[in-house]
């Protein structure tokens, strides 16, 4: 029975744990998801005799069984969601460091006008082309 209540009792803190590291950015999902765990967590932790019934069910022999299974699938699960994050936490990293270093950048100066400083374009043609005249 004590170990029933240590199990139990580490169940529920890592829960307290997860909900409240992530709170701000876990969905309310995986919120669900997470407390649906816990609750099937205890339930197999006070009743084992359940998981061997529902494991008979569905064509499984021993509940640890079904308990083994089910823990290979979120342990698949948690591995894919956290690349996926770390690929995205990547991203957006880069996209800091780029902001980080043009702000940083020395200022260059402006390169002068081509046109003379009148900011006409037509002017800026024709003197290219004028200068392309004298220099043949």
């Amino acid at each position: 029975m004590i170990l029933k209540i240590l199990l139990i009792v580490a169940v529920l803190a890592i829960m307290a744990v997860f909900l409240r590291s992530y709170s701000s950015r876990t969905r309310a999902l995986t919120k669900i998801l997470a407390l649906a765990f816990v609750a099937i967590a205890v339930l197999a932790i006070l009743f084992p005799d359940w998981t061997t019934h529902l494991a008979n069910l569905i064509g499984i022999g021993r509940g640890a069984d079904l308990v083994l299974y089910c823990l290979v699938v979120v342990v698949i699960f948690m591995a894919v969601n956290n690349s996926l994050r770390r690929r995205i936490d990547d991203q957006r990293f880069a996209k800091l460091v780029r902001q980080i270093s043009l702000m940083e950048a020395p200022d260059v100066p402006p390169a002068p006008p081509v046109d003379g400083g009148t900011g006409d374009p037509d002017r800026a043609r024709m003197t290219t082309e004028a200068g392309r005249m004298t220099d043949t």
